[in-house]
């Protein structure tokens, strides 16, 4: 197969950016880089608060979840939903384009009851494949991507949702299926903004002009959680992104998100993802 991305890394861009097409689903790329994994790549059951898209150039890499085996196949592409537990295993050396991707306003309780399983979006060929490739083969030659080049990169990103969304059938009007006015944006968009300061719920709710009885009930209806736990989800999902891109410390991204000191982002990031903060990180450092 002919080679698309070299033997290097090269980050998209870092400290991430928002991209806004809708109010209702609002898209953070995190990461878009190249690198080749080998042996080390992956290795327990864990999960990951933000949504990855997979591409390889080799064949050898594979997912493992629920005792099954999904082998990446080399020139197709894969996305994994946000939050799924699951397992990488490497065979020799496999070129291995990825990209990280953050949905804040879609609820962890929808996107786990949707979005159950690792998602194949098509193999070589398709306009989407030859997309990501095409992308990828022009940052390996660069250090930063220009403005054109991460405006593909959203683009391409929200396609391979769609493709993704696409997959899971009904399902995904269940995981988006919220009125076009909802009585939420303006609280979960406080709540992304404010992540490092105290948000009781009297506050949250001073802010959707509602009692704090009232905001329960339309977290519930309308995003299928409470609003401490949407908080605590998007904390540890912000923590994960800290982890994964910067070397700060356990108690410096504690207080970066909000969490009162390291032992409850301990606690917190266990509960969600399945491992510590300081595992989950040399986990993904390896790949």
């Amino acid at each position: 197969m002919t080679s698309a991305i070299p033997d290097v890394s090269f980050p998209l861009f870092g400290g991430g950016s928002t991209a806004v097409v809708t109010d209702r689903l609002r898209l953070r790329l995190l990461s878009l880089s190249g690198t080749t994994i080998d042996h080390r790549w992956g290795s327990s059951d864990f999960a990951a608060p933000y949504w990855r898209i997979y591409l390889n150039l080799d064949d050898g890499a594979e997912a493992r979840q629920g005792g099954r085996a999904i082998p990446f196949q080399a020139g197709h592409l894969y996305v994994i939903p946000a939050w799924l537990s699951w397992a990488g295993r490497c065979h020799g050396r496999v070129r291995h384009l990825n990209a990280s991707i953050d949905l804040p306003t879609l609820p962890r309780e929808r996107v786990v009851a949707g979005c159950d399983r690792v998602l194949h979006l098509g193999g070589p060929g398709s306009q989407l494949v030859d997309g990501w490739l095409a992308l990828g083969a022009e940052l390996a030659a660069r250090e930063q991507a220009d403005a054109a080049q991460v405006a593909r990169g959203y683009a391409l990103a929200y396609a391979a949702l769609a493709a993704a969304f696409a997959a899971i059938g009904a399902r995904a009007d269940a995981l988006l299926g919220e009125p076009a006015e909802d009585p939420l944006i303006a609280v979960t968009a406080f709540i992304e903004h404010h992540l490092s300061t105290p948000l009781p719920l009297a506050g949250l709710a001073r802010v959707a002009r509602c009692s704090p009885a009232e905001l329960v009930r339309r977290f519930r209806t309308h995003r299928g959680t409470s609003p401490a736990r949407w908080v605590r989800q998007r904390r540890v999902a912000a923590a994960a992104d800290l982890l994964r891109c910067t070397a700060l410390g356990l108690d410096e991204i504690a207080e970066r998100c909000g969490f009162s000191d390291r032992s409850r982002l301990n606690r917190c990031f266990t509960a969600l993802v399945g491992t510590g903060p300081a595992a989950w990180r040399r986990r993904e450092r390896g790949g």
